[in-house]
């Protein structure tokens, strides 16, 4: 499974806005192939939005990253945004016990 993890930081009185623009991607990328979970949440400590994605392989990832609603939100909220987005993408491998067992920790990989 890979896993997303990217940091939106929002200008002064643009958080709003980006969550708003975020309802398309957020549903669309739910349908793409492969995609597990898509979210993003409010970090209110920080002030900061985080995109939280699950995909089943690289490929439905850079297959996501490639459609019109994907390019659409970057190009849309880069003017909203006080840096580029931190994004982390990380492969994470189900982890089993001696027994057969699943267990519920994930060992990850950064990708570059």
């Amino acid at each position: 499974m890979i896993i997303v993890n990217a940091t939106l930081i929002p200008k002064e009185d643009k958080k709003d806005e980006i969550i708003n623009m975020a309802d398309d991607i957020i549903t669309e990328s739910r349908t793409h192939k492969g995609n597990i979970a898509y979210n993003m949440v409010e970090d209110v400590e920080n002030q900061q939005l985080k995109i939280l994605e699950k995909w089943e392989t690289k490929e439905a990832l850079e297959n996501h990253m490639q459609t019109d609603v994907f390019q659409d939100f970057g190009s849309n909220t880069k003017d909203l945004l006080q840096k580029e987005p931190k994004v982390g993408i990380y492969f994470a491998e189900l982890l089993n016990d001696k027994s057969g067992k699943e267990k519920t920790e994930i060992k990850l990989i950064h990708y570059d």
